[in-house]
């Protein structure tokens, strides 16, 4: 009953927002959904608290305190803290606000909806069972309320469900299940400005060594500089795949491609087993998609050393079910947890810790 009020909700307040409202109307942020929200409704105003700019598609940019009692405002942030920006929209007398999850889910496919959402209830439909195999996996109760929430968020567009989780990216990849001993070798996939490496070092600083892999030049140059302090760190000017290979980076979109499409930047790729030869212990992967062919390419290491391993697997839906499957698949004395580090989409990691 909760969900189809909730539903019923999203459906007046698009209705409204849509139609003949003499109410103004603004939109939270300016980023691709708020450009389809601005095609379809005649907007007052754009709200920016951090730009200087004072108009966008010549309509004006507002900061939160202009808004005037009586306005309707959808808010468009949807990456790391989409109910802290429905917090600050609360806290206004007066103004009635809705996430744009919940619009665009109320609007019937007439606004686009993010596309995290939209893949995740296509990939449901289609492979439900193995869904619910994920969820038996886990080892802790947090794990499965994690996923169950996530999922509801994901499946239904429904951020309530997020209201439990907090923007904690400081506490990614480490977790008191996460144990670690002198002598570890870590393996930084996506290591990006050394942040993650760095925090693993002040965790354990009696390790063995670093494997630091970045493709892209400049951030593993800023990663070089923040650990320069810092001994036995190998950096690898490569992102972790199956092979051995050329890809194109989109950056746009965060997806790697191969080199055949165009408008994307070049990178090179090569396999963990073909890079790494002494063993090593925790193994964490941030690859923009690529985690299941980083997996492919290191299940001897798996095999071999049972590290432990931290995944990200928010980027692809089916990465929830398809991590599992390739680990578990070479060995299947894992332990299995799931943690999320950000109110919205983004950053969800399957933890696996020799059983």
């Amino acid at each position: 009953m909760k969900q189809l009020s909730q539903k019923a909700h999203a459906a007046a307040f698009h209705a409204e927002f849509f139609g003949n409202t003499t109410q103004k109307r603004y939109v939270l942020g300016i980023n691709e959904f708020a450009d389809a929200v601005a095609n379809k409704a005649k907007l007052d105003g754009f709200i920016d608290e951090y730009t200087t700019a004072t108009e966008y598609r010549g309509i004006p940019i507002v900061k939160l305190s202009d808004v005037p009692a009586g306005s309707m405002v959808i808010s468009t942030v949807t990456q790391a803290r989409p109910k802290t920006a429905m917090n600050k929209l609360l806290r206004l007398n007066g103004v009635v606000s809705m996430d744009y999850f919940a619009v665009a889910d109320a609007s019937h496919f007439q606004l686009p909806q993010v596309p995290a959402l939209a893949d995740t209830q296509k990939e449901y439909a289609a492979h439900t069972e193995k869904f619910e195999w994920v969820r038996e996996l886990f080892a802790d109760q947090e794990s499965r309320e994690v996923f169950n929430r996530v999922m509801e968020f994901r499946l239904n567009a429904n951020l309530r469900a997020m209201r439990f989780f907090d923007y904690t990216a400081d506490q990614q990849y480490f977790e008191p299940f996460v144990k670690f001993a002198p002598g570890e070798v870590f393996v930084d996939g996506g290591g990006f400005d050394g942040y993650t490496t760095d925090e693993f070092i002040a965790r354990c600083p009696e390790y063995k060594s670093v494997h630091f892999f970045e493709p892209v030049q400049t951030t593993l140059n800023t990663a070089k500089n923040k650990l320069a302090g810092h001994r036995d760190i190998e950096f690898h000017p490569l992102g972790l795949f199956d092979s051995k290979q050329t890809l194109s980076f989109d950056a746009s979109s965060g997806s790697a491609c191969k080199i055949s499409e165009t408008g994307s930047v070049k990178i090179d790729v090569d396999s963990l087993d073909n890079c790494v030869t002494e063993s090593v212990s925790f193994i964490k992967l941030d690859l923009e998609g690529a985690e299941p062919k980083a997996l492919e390419g290191m299940k001897w290491h798996i095999q071999e050393d049972h590290p432990k391993l931290a995944v990200a697997v928010y980027h692809d839906p089916a990465h929830f079910w398809q991590v599992p499957e390739i680990i578990l698949g070479v060995r299947n004395d894992y332990k299995v947890y799931l943690r999320h580090y950000t109110e919205g989409w983004t950053e969800t990691v399957m933890f696996f810790i020799p059983a």
